[in-house]
């Protein structure tokens, strides 16, 4: 088995190189891409070739390899009979008519000899439409001439009989060509139309140069060898996409987790062992110092130096999810037991600072940009449901499920596709959740729970008999109502104003509904946390007043 990396290739090099090393033969190997590992903006790509070495030095050389690989990052493994030692690695570029590709010249002839057909069923509906006009002309000109001839011999009826079986059978041949050419050049548009966006895609991925990796060996004995070659690029990556789904009947929150995987390489990636990577290359190897801060009298700064701060937050440990096991549930289709379709999972390799998951199946990637999700995991999470009304702003209650994240990993950042059951209510982010975090999505306005809220007093007036004070007070109820046969429960929010000036006080009256906590975050807004039997209605009132000196502008009142 052999191992190297450039660094050792130098070394081997700064060793000496075999004596017969210049007359190394070149060995043009065919490779296949076999596995890629992508991160999030970047992925390495592992070619498998199998060669046949010849005793002494040889060049291996891979061709038709992309322009935007990292040439630093070519690395050789293999493994054979031959016994073999990696003497050096060469990234060569090879010019636009050398990388020309088969794939594009086939693409090409495609589009031409279907332009060819196209043309020749034009010829053929021209030519049954020039029969069709021919024996028109043919039957008007020979009508013509035996009515002018009439006196000298007479046609009988046979002969019409004949004239017009031939001319019905001569239009109905003409026009049954051009309808038959028709529907096969309508079929023939869409496959040349499909023909020249093949053509486009292939043009789109070839670059004015490609790459050709020449790996420098010697081998003791002649023999196959299995070449390994991987290398990086840069115009690839993925990211976390989401399915959230809520079953209300289990109160449960199925968290489905794909990775959207893209490929701008200009290579495709046919059938590889595909896995995602939660790793990012580059990131933090430069450790962040704390510099000494100085304090000294503040300078004047010139307008034209922009003044700007940053922060380098830590790399944070990402972990791995492991496949949750899914119940099959058994349900009857025509008369038979069947088991539901499942989800397909990833396996799951936990890192020091990262994560990857390998995909269940080998997947074809596709080096124009398309993007392919594949499915990582799936898992469901017990949920608290609750409805949320903000009637201040809108007199609607809306269902949120409330999970803690159980699985043992950070759960990533990324958009989330909501469903209530088979239900599609829209997307809506999913936030970074870390092991034991909360997770709270909202899955849109429930309207059998009914929220009224009225201003039900709104009176301003002046009180005080040496100075004067003015005087506004409120009354607010708020109904909740709830339509279900089952209980639910209900977080109201709504608030009393917070004064920031001394001279303006606020007050809260008799006859306020207790709230249950205030939020600690947003002075003033007041929290009712409310279970709401079947079909029961409660009513929340709130009641305040403000009192200022008269004379006192103030702002804010409701």
């Amino acid at each position: 088995m052999l191992r190297t990396t450039l660094a050792a290739a130098a070394l081997a090099l700064a060793a000496g190189p075999s004596p017969s090393a210049g007359a190394a033969p070149d060995v043009k190997a065919s490779s296949r891409i076999d596995a890629v590992t992508v991160y999030r903006s970047s992925a390495r790509v592992t070619r498998a070739a199998r060669v046949e070495l010849p005793a002494g030095p040889s060049r291996v050389l891979l061709a038709g390899l992309p322009e935007g690989l990292d040439d630093d990052s070519v690395r050789v493994d293999g493994r054979g009979a031959a016994r073999a030692r990696v003497f050096g690695v060469t990234v060569e570029r090879v010019t636009a008519e050398e990388a020309q590709a088969a794939e594009a010249r086939a693409a090409e002839s495609r589009v031409e000899s279907l332009q060819d057909e196209d043309r020749a069923l034009q010829d053929r509906i021209q030519a049954a439409q020039a029969r069709a006009k021919f024996v028109e002309s043919l039957r008007s000109t020979y009508s013509e001439e035996r009515a002018k001839n009439l006196a000298v011999r007479g046609v009988t009826a046979k002969e019409w009989s004949e004239l017009a079986s031939f001319v019905e059978t001569a239009l109905a041949d003409s026009a049954a060509q051009v309808r038959k050419s028709e529907v096969a050049r309508r079929d023939l548009g869409r496959r040349l139309a499909q023909a020249r966006a093949d053509l486009e895609k292939v043009q789109s991925k070839r670059g004015k140069t490609a790459k050709v990796v020449a790996v420098e060996l010697e081998s003791e004995k002649g023999g196959p060898l299995d070449l390994e070659v991987s290398y990086a690029v840069a115009a690839a990556g993925w990211q976390p996409i989401w399915d959230a789904r809520l079953v209300p009947d289990t109160s449960t929150m199925e968290l489905s987790f794909l990775g959207s995987v893209w490929n701008r390489s200009g290579e495709d990636w046919p059938g590889v062992a595909l896995a995602v990577s939660t790793a990012q290359p580059q990131r933090g190897l430069a450790v962040p110092q704390v510099a000494t801060r100085w304090l000294d009298r503040p300078q004047p700064v010139p307008a034209s130096i922009p003044v700007g701060r940053g922060a380098m937050a830590p790399a944070a440990k990402a972990a791995a999810p492991a496949p949750a096991a899914q119940a099959e549930a058994d349900v009857m289709y025509e008369g038979k037991a069947e088991s539901r379709v499942q989800t397909a999972t990833a396996a799951v390799e936990e890192g020091l600072l990262s994560a990857t998951f390998k995909a269940p199946r080998r997947e074809s990637i596709d080096g124009s940009g398309q993007a392919r999700k594949v499915a990582l995991a799936s898992f469901p999470l017990k949920a608290q449901l609750v409805r949320i009304a903000a009637p201040r702003n809108e007199e609607a209650a809306f269902l949120v499920a409330k999970a803690v994240n159980e699985t043992g990993f950070p759960l990533l950042a990324g958009l989330a596709g909501v469903y209530v059951g088979d239900e599609f209510v829209g997307r809506a982010p999913l936030p970074a959740t870390p092991p034991g975090g909360e997770i709270e999505m909202a899955f849109g306005a429930d309207d059998r729970v009914e929220v009224a809220r009225k201003v039900l007093e709104r009176k301003r007036e002046s009180a005080g008999v040496v100075s004067k004070d003015e005087v506004m007070r409120y009354r607010v109820r708020i109904s909740l109502k709830n339509r279900y046969a089952a209980p639910v429960s209900v977080r109201l929010l709504d608030l009393v104003p917070v004064s920031r000036d001394e001279k303006i006080k606020v007050e809260v009256l008799d006859g306020t509904t207790k709230p249950t906590r205030e939020d600690p975050e947003r002075p003033g807004v007041r929290i009712w946390e409310l279970q709401l039997a079947a079909k029961e209605e409660k009513v929340v009132e709130i009641r305040y007043e403000v009192r200022w000196p008269m004379g006192t502008p103030i702002a804010g009142l409701e």
